[in-house]
């Protein structure tokens, strides 16, 4: 027996609606599908972009930037825009959700020489945060804590001058005389200049030189566009010290000897901003001689046997000039002249690669007033390094300023590599804000904004 079906009416409005539920879910599927391969194409453009990182600036100085100049020294943002969307196309149009890209533009970027070099900054203190710790730098702090005490207390002494003398109850000092007067000798030494006086015997300095006003710190700069307020970080007592170890670790000084660089004396750059190493060693040198000079005052000031030979030298050269009455202010001219002398001696001691304890004891002296022709270098194994005075240096100066000559010494020696000639730090980006329009199935479109940096 022939069997037949049939459907009813009902039925067949069920199927109905069944199958555009089905159809609907297809399509609600392919538009969702579509959305999330938008934003794959857009992070995939985004990571894409920042991979292309300068590796030279990242191996040399531990720096995430990307050269948004393309090696043209002036930022490009079209053609950063470009790569992105290069990145971003194979994925946007795969598979059966195709989509396509109908606008993308830059809402806000972020440059390294923004806000004094604040990018720079903030990736300095996270490389140091990471290579020293916080163990080391509480050391170096607790250094420098205990140096501005010493140095306060010894300005102290020194404002209290020394005591006055009694010429009735001072036995001259034999050997004073017109052809040995410490007097003249100080004089000749102080007229001579003092650079020469503190080079350690057989070197020379250098005579680099360097055009400082086309340096970022000096030049007008490209600059950013919008603000990134989710970039700012809390400030600390540390980030100076961090980033003057940054300094230390990644520049080079005079006891590091010769570099490759347009400067040799890196560090003395940073301190002294000068055109030439010559300068910048003459500046750092001057202001450890202020501090030297002050540390040793003190010490005659308070040494009972130094004293006695001030008050001797004095009283012969009273008699000398014949006038007996002026002892008190010819011991105090004394006692800042030799001061002076040992201060040459203890800096040539430090660029010799010797220590110089910041309080200085009968070990520690090194000249003699009866001779100060005689040209003292001490071992010098107790007390702070040339490094260690430089901290102290860094410590009284602007780290705002010790971070931008920062970027000049890395932009003149990135220029140096072959293909980089116009390498600028001002067109070195670290963050970004794009916008974009994407269309997808069934003309469907979306708008959306990324940020992406390297500061994470």
């Amino acid at each position: 027996m022939k069997k037949t079906g049939s459907m009813t009416v009902a039925m067949s409005l069920m199927m109905l609606v069944l199958l555009s539920l089905v159809a609907a879910g297809l399509q609600a599927s392919k538009v969702a599908c579509a959305r999330t391969q938008a934003v794959n194409g857009i992070d995939t453009g985004l990571y894409s972009l920042f991979s292309e990182y300068d590796q030279e600036l990242l191996e040399r100085y531990h720096l995430f930037f990307l050269d948004g100049g393309y090696g043209q020294g002036t930022l490009n943002m079209g053609q950063m825009v470009n790569q992105m969307e290069y990145y971003m196309e194979p994925v946007l149009s795969s598979g059966l959700t195709k989509c396509q890209i109908l606008g993308s533009g830059v809402d806000g970027f972020r440059i390294a020489s923004d806000s004094s070099g604040k990018a720079v900054e903030q990736q300095m203190i996270r490389y140091m945060k990471g290579n020293l710790g916080v163990e080391g730098i509480e050391h170096i702090q607790n250094m420098l804590t205990q140096a501005a005490d010493i140095m306060n207390e010894q300005e102290a002494i020194q404002d209290g001058g020394i005591s006055e003398a009694i010429p009735e109850e001072t036995e001259p000092m034999e050997g004073i005389s017109e052809n040995n007067n410490p007097l003249d000798i100080i004089g000749n030494i102080r007229n001579n200049g003092f650079l020469g006086m503190v080079l350690p015997v057989g070197t020379t300095v250098s005579q680099k030189e360097t055009d400082t006003t086309t340096m970022v710190s000096k030049r007008t700069l490209q600059t950013g566009m919008g603000d990134f307020p989710q970039l700012e970080h809390d400030t600390s007592v540390l980030d100076k010290i961090w980033v003057q170890e940054y300094i230390l670790e990644h520049m080079s000084s005079y006891t590091d000897g010769n570099s490759e660089g347009p400067l040799d004396y890196e560090v003395e750059y940073i301190l002294g901003g000068k055109d030439s190493d010559k300068s910048n060693l003459s500046y750092v040198v001057n202001r450890l001689l202020l501090i030297r000079e002050v540390s040793n005052i003190a010490y005659l000031y308070t040494n009972g046997q130094k004293r006695a030979e001030l008050e001797a030298c004095a009283a012969a050269l009273s008699f000398l000039t014949l006038i007996p009455e002026g002892m008190t202010l010819v011991q105090a001219i004394l006692a800042a002249g030799w001061a002076y002398v040992e201060s040459l001696a203890d800096v040539r001691t430090l660029l010799s690669g010797g220590k110089i304890p910041l309080i200085k004891d009968h070990a520690s002296w090194q000249t003699q007033l009866s001779n100060l022709n005689a040209r003292q270098t001490g071992q010098g194994t107790k007390g702070l390094t040339y490094e260690d005075y430089l901290r102290i240096l860094f410590s009284m100066s602007s780290k705002e300023k010790a971070v931008m000559r920062s970027m000049d010494i890395i932009e003149l020696n990135m220029r140096q590599t072959e293909g980089k000639e116009t390498f600028a730090m001002d067109a070195c980006v670290d963050a970004v804000s794009f916008s974009f329009l994407i269309q997808g199935p069934e003309g469907k479109q979306w708008q959306a904004e990324r940020m992406y940096t390297y500061d994470m």
